[in-house]
């Protein structure tokens, strides 16, 4: 790990991310005043319901203070997987893509070890993104209109979300270690792992106009769950699920990863 770290701080891979983040911030807080999003089809209630929240999500904040920043960002949490992509890239298609995996596993690495090191790491990276992008918003609109009104219980609540998004991005780093030493091409990574974000979203929205009823599979997709952990009202049936999700696909993608890994031919 400590060999991964070394080289993804001399690349420019993570900076660039890094950047791309900021950029995003800034433009958020300091032009928009309102947070960017995805497209991640949300399931709060009726379609009339939900036009209405998607409404208020896109409405520019007349103040824009740290509390606000906080709430804007925590609504908007789904646009951070999408630097999950480059970031577990650099962190477990670099021994694939370079061959170095050829001269590390034949000289005795244990081959459980290598995986799991990569997906610790990849973990970490994604985990640190998931807590800068809110951190670094607040700090941001601070210099704007100040600190804010963090009364009710923002701050736990904050905190508490940042907590149940922490499982559900070691989930999305699960799957994409996963990918990544099943496919060992970067450019089937990138695609599936974008298929495994979007096209559930995609698939339930053409099957809603026939069957309503289909919405209700969108609670189970992972890629959702970061909207539905990100709200300040979650239920606590919402919330086991959610983590429930994330811990299936932790376990399962671990699971298999390790099983397909130990069989294959270096």
């Amino acid at each position: 790990m400590r060999a991964d770290m070394y080289r993804i701080l001399r690349g420019k891979t993570i900076y660039i991310s890094f950047a791309v983040m900021l950029a995003i911030l800034v433009v958020s807080i300091f032009v928009l005043r309102t947070a960017m999003h995805s497209g991640v089809i949300i399931i709060v209630g009726e379609p009339e319901y939900i036009a209405a929240i998607n409404e208020e999500r896109f409405r520019a904040a007349e103040v824009m203070s740290g509390s606000v920043a906080a709430q804007m960002m925590l609504a908007s949490m789904e646009t951070i997987a999408y630097f999950f992509i480059p970031l577990v890239i650099i962190v477990a298609m670099a021994a694939f893509s370079s061959g170095a995996i050829k001269n590390e596993i034949p000289v005795g690495i244990n081959r459980t070890k290598f995986y799991l090191s990569k997906l610790v790491l990849a973990s970490i990276l994604c985990i640190a993104f998931v807590v800068l992008y809110p951190l670094l918003a607040v700090v941001f609109a601070t210099t704007v209109d100040g600190v804010g009104d963090w009364s009710g219980g923002l701050l736990s609540d904050m905190l508490n979300i940042l907590g149940s998004l922490t499982v559900v991005s070691i989930a999305f780093s699960s799957v994409g270690v996963f990918l990544c030493f099943a496919t060992k091409r970067a450019g089937a990574v990138i695609g599936l792992f974008l298929a495994v974000m979007l096209i559930p979203s995609a698939i339930v929205a053409l099957l809603y106009q026939a069957f309503p009823g289909a919405m209700e599979f969108l609670n189970y997709d992972l890629f959702n769950q970061f909207y539905l952990l990100s709200q300040e009202t979650v239920s606590t049936t919402e919330l086991v699920r959610g983590l429930a999700i994330a811990l299936a696909y932790i376990i399962g993608t671990t699971v298999a990863g390790l099983a397909l890994f130990k069989k294959a031919e270096i």
